[in-house]
């Protein structure tokens, strides 16, 4: 059984084609460029939609949004936003695995087209996807995803984009899946980059929609503890609702960034995504490593963590 990740817990059945098995079943398989060589552009359409299919060393993207910058970018900022995500776990053992199998992002141009093809891909819950809204799911190394910004720039469809990107890399290099507070805080810090007229800059440290929601909810009280934070997940959130789900992903996010912030925590991190990279891994001994690699529990750096959140996380504006 695989995990869903952003909204919402799903289970296939066992006899039903995986999304992976659907989609490479329709379209000529991937012809993976080798590094460095330019995104190789194809025409692909889905249900009569025209669009392109672009494809990098890692990733196949197919969308049917008609905005060039976004042809342009996105396929460079999930490459280069993922090696900037993993060159920061580089160990004395090496670097993090490469996924084993192609990476594919399907990001269509309305909600129509993505309840068709979430239809198309997983008929057992077409009906349960109507509910999602704002975001999409990861099964497999297949993200599926739809135009949220209406705007030329789409910056919000690239976030999403990028989020989705360090799910489908967990789910297609790693043996295990990762704690949920690991996996989605490492999710929303590939959020970061900073867009500029001419290009962008992969920044994960950027990110002022989780900084400004963290900060909301720390100045209203609503900031849960570590203790609690570490054993909850997306959908125990959802199931509270939307703004419980934003409190989650903000507070990942926060912890997230304390840890990388730290070359003794952010190599605890990388101690526990190395061992998620073996055979025989658990989410439970990935956190049991990157407890054993910190020399204490993670609980443990509630006073420490909050302590830098009100250094590192207080909007300019408040200061002031």
């Amino acid at each position: 059984m695989r995990h869903w990740h952003l909204l919402l817990c799903l289970v296939l059945s066992s006899c039903a084609p995986s999304p992976r098995a659907v989609l490479l079943g329709s379209v000529e398989p991937h012809q993976a460029p080798p590094a460095g060589s330019p995104i190789r552009v194809q025409s692909w359409e889905f249900m009569g939609d025209a669009g392109l299919r672009l494809e990098t060393s890692r990733w196949d993207i197919r969308t049917t949004i008609d905005e060039p910058t976004l042809h342009a970018r996105l396929p460079v900022m999930l490459e280069s936003g993922l090696d900037a995500m993993c060159d920061q776990f580089v160990t004395s053992a090496g670097p993090l695995p490469p996924p084993r199998e192609v990476m594919i992002t399907c990001l269509l141009g309305d909600r129509r087209q993505w309840s068709n093809m979430s239809a198309m891909l997983i008929p057992a819950h077409a009906e349960a996807m109507k509910s999602l809204q704002r975001g999409g799911y990861t099964s497999q190394g297949v993200a599926v995803l739809y135009d949220i910004d209406r705007r030329s720039h789409c910056r919000n469809t690239i976030a999403l984009a990028m989020h989705e990107g360090w799910h489908q890399y967990a789910q297609t290099a790693l043996h295990s899946r990762l704690p949920a507070w690991l996996d989605e805080g490492l999710a929303t810090n590939m959020e970061g980059f900073r867009m500029h007229t001419d290009g962008f800059e992969i920044d994960h440290t950027a990110n002022r929609q989780r900084e400004r929601r963290y900060w909301w909810i720390k100045y209203r009280g609503r900031q849960i503890p570590l203790a609690d934070l570490l054993r909850s997940d997306p959908h125990v959130a959802l199931a509270k609702g939307s703004r419980s789900l934003l409190d989650y992903y903000a507070q990942v996010w926060a912890f997230m960034r304390f840890m990388l912030a730290d070359d003794q925590r952010r190599g605890a991190i990388a101690a526990g995504l190395h061992h998620a990279a073996t055979p025989g891994s658990t989410p439970e001994s990935t956190q049991q490593t990157i407890e054993l690699s910190l020399g204490q529990s993670l609980v443990s750096q509630q006073e420490t963590y909050e302590a830098w959140a009100q250094e590192h996380l207080t909007p300019s504006w408040w200061r002031d």
